[in-house]
């Protein structure tokens, strides 16, 4: 199996809490881009210092929402992959 890059994951964490409406469970996040759930919560919390995300930690459940600087950041993201795959090169 092929290891992701953090890039790459930063991209298929934010996307699928776009995928999810903007908001979601941080353990549907886990399951959907195939993280332990301890490393998806230290990368939650890097990304929330970072303003990417917003995380709210309830009783039992932590809900994370993408804000509109990580809106902007996966769209950066994104045309920054298409034109590396435009060029061949493998991101």
């Amino acid at each position: 199996m092929k290891r992701r890059s953090k890039i790459s994951i930063i991209v298929d964490v934010l996307t699928f809490i776009v995928d999810e409406g903007g908001d979601t469970l941080a353990t549907r996040v886990a399951q959907a881009t195939g993280l332990a759930y301890d490393r998806l919560i230290r990368l939650l919390e890097e990304l929330n210092e970072k303003g990417l995300v917003k995380i709210d930690t309830g009783e039992r459940v932590r809900r994370v929402a993408i804000t509109k600087k990580g809106l902007t950041l996966l769209s950066k993201l994104r045309e920054l992959k298409e034109f590396l795959e435009d060029l061949g090169l493998e991101v």
